[in-house]
């Protein structure tokens, strides 16, 4: 996949296509934006663009695609390119071989418990730093929710970041900068992630099959970001399965949403926040158009009740009573979901 098909960051891959074809790339990157605005594609497309063996696609800073190192990152195989995430983080906690059974299941369950980038993953990482490159382009080390890791994990890598080998770069990915040490930081080079318009969301929906029943409404709830229209979907799904209507239901309506949350507390939480941001946004729509300064002050304080609603979720607050009492403000407003 050459930059041009990651859509929406046409800034941020001019920079990186020119720093490929001059070869002048700094020791270490910060991407940071949105989630689900293609950073971490983007990451693994300068990778990419820095290891093709076309001449051409070279020329232009760009990647073929198609040679045995664009597949080999592709795929996950390259010996010269680390992406490292959550699932990778499970894959080293599960000491099970990958064809051994019950390693899917094993791996899958570990993946949920990922919170941090910890320090023995951040170890693994920088002892790869090291070593010689297998082949004759880049070594690129990628770390995706650079937000997470625990302040000894962050120290770890300082001073691999500071000081790179040649022909070695580190890409670090964030959604919350502002999170990150000011050590780190400094170390790196900042490149920001706009969020996408609702018709690019629609468009990369739409190209990449991704199931969804509502595509058009996920795209406008979406926040400018693919996993936002994920979650979009999510709340929605819940909303029309207890038939909450557009003007709000009836009296059951609330509770039959609430009913509808998993019943473990992680993913019921997941759920209610995707409720309160498509309702969140649907009342600000409704907010805009209201043509009375009554119903701006209502509509107005019932966003204000919203901001608190999605901080109970962080607290020790049932994400169902929490969902409920949402949906109940909405009684008597005009607020049109779906």
């Amino acid at each position: 996949m050459p930059f041009d098909a990651i859509l929406g960051q046409s800034k941020a891959h001019t920079y990186l296509k020119m720093l490929a074809r001059t070869q002048q790339v700094p020791g270490a990157f910060l991407f940071y934006g949105p989630d689900g605005v293609g950073k971490a594609k983007t990451a693994l497309e300068f990778a990419k663009a820095l290891n093709c063996q076309d001449p051409l696609s070279r020329q232009q800073g760009d990647s073929c695609g198609v040679c045995a190192s664009c597949k080999a990152i592709e795929q996950g195989t390259h010996p010269d390119v680390t992406f490292a995430d959550f699932i990778y983080q499970a894959r080293l906690e599960v000491k099970k071989d990958f064809s051994s059974k019950g390693y899917q299941e094993e791996l899958e369950k570990e993946i949920a418990k990922q919170q941090h980038i910890n320090v023995d993953t951040i170890r693994e990482i920088t002892a790869k730093s090291q070593q010689k490159p297998v082949g004759t382009g880049w070594k690129v080390l990628i770390i995706d929710q650079a937000q997470t890791m625990q302040t000894a994990a962050a120290n770890a890598l300082l001073k691999f970041i500071e000081e790179p080998p040649q022909k070695t770069v580190w890409i670090l990915i964030t959604n919350k900068r502002t999170a990150m040490l000011k050590t780190i930081l400094s170390r790196c080079q900042p490149l920001g992630f706009a969020p996408l318009q609702d018709q690019q969301v629609l468009q990369i929906l739409q190209q990449t099959d991704t199931p969804v029943e509502y595509p058009d409404l996920c795209a406008r709830y979406s926040g400018g970001s693919v996993s936002g229209a994920l979650k979009a979907d999510q709340a929605l799904t819940l909303l029309s399965a207890a038939e909450f209507g557009p003007n709000g239901a009836d009296a059951a309506g609330p509770s039959a949403v609430s009913a509808g949350l998993s019943r473990t507390l992680v993913s019921s939480r997941q759920e209610a926040g995707a409720i309160l941001d498509v309702l969140t946004q649907a009342l600000h729509h409704a907010w805009l158009n209201a043509t009375t300064d009554t119903h701006k002050q209502q509509y107005q304080q019932t966003l204000i009740r919203f901001q608190n609603y999605k901080r109970s979720l962080t607290r020790n607050v049932s994400p169902a009573l929490v969902v409920e009492t949402a949906l109940m403000s909405l009684d008597g407003l005009k607020v049109s979901v779906f």
